[in-house]
């Protein structure tokens, strides 16, 4: 929650309209009832992860095209692995690379800089 509530005070300070899921059904149920502009994915969710719901959002034809940035802190959770990147994450989890990837713990400004670059 406090993730959440972290991110959606950074996009509301820049002006953006949020909403939030609780966990990967909340968030393709959410997309079937308004399509977003940006998703912003935490890799370690219940019910369902993050990276299946990546997998299920580029797999439907009305969200395929939506950027999603992966905010997760899958670095700190597997100690067999030193890094994750973006790059990783298609051989890694056999999903495509997302437009963004921010590790946690991230900072406001790092996270508004990724944001940006991503959807300007």
């Amino acid at each position: 929650e406090s993730v959440r509530m972290f991110v959606t005070a950074i996009m509301e300070d820049e002006g953006w309209v949020c909403s939030e899921a609780r966990n990967g059904v909340e968030c393709m149920d959410a997309v079937e009832q308004e399509v977003p502009d940006l998703i912003i994915l935490d890799y370690q969710m219940p019910k369902m992860d993050g990276f299946e719901a990546f997998r299920r959002l580029r797999d439907n034809h009305t969200t395929e095209k939506v950027p999603i940035i992966i905010l997760s802190g899958i670095n700190e959770s597997d100690a067999e692995v030193v890094s994750y990147t973006a790059e990783d994450l298609e051989a890694a989890f056999g999903v495509p690379k997302p437009e963004g990837f921010v590790d946690k713990p991230v900072t406001a400004d790092h996270l508004r800089k990724c944001i940006m670059g991503v959807i300007g």
